[in-house]
């Protein structure tokens, strides 16, 4: 999965935080992180971190598309392992489903 962050510049640009500013903060060159900005390159967890941090950025906002993609195999995978704790029936497997149940319902409710 490609890594894809949403608007990086928007959160600097919302404050008029120049991104030279950003650059010297995270010790990189200011054309890798236009660059990065721009997607063209990925940022590292550091850079998301950062814009986490000193822009107050969502981390589910920022990372959106990895996010509903990540629900969606969540919720498939785990119709997945309920049907199979249910053939199986290991010792506390109600407890596993009914976890397992919970855990998708939340995710149904975002």
């Amino acid at each position: 999965m490609t890594l894809k962050i949403n608007s990086l510049s928007r959160y600097r640009k919302r404050l008029n935080i120049p991104l030279h500013d950003i650059a010297h903060l995270l010790n990189i060159d200011t054309s890798n992180l236009s660059k990065i900005e721009q997607g063209i390159r990925e940022p590292n967890p550091r850079i998301i971190l950062l814009y986490h941090i000193l822009f107050k950025a969502p981390l589910i906002e920022l990372f959106a598309d990895q996010y509903d993609e990540l629900k969606v195999l969540f919720k498939r995978r785990s119709r997945s392992l309920v049907e199979q704790l249910q053939i199986e029936q290991p010792p506390k497997s109600n407890n596993r489903i009914a976890y397992i149940n919970e855990f998708v319902n939340s995710l149904n409710q975002e």
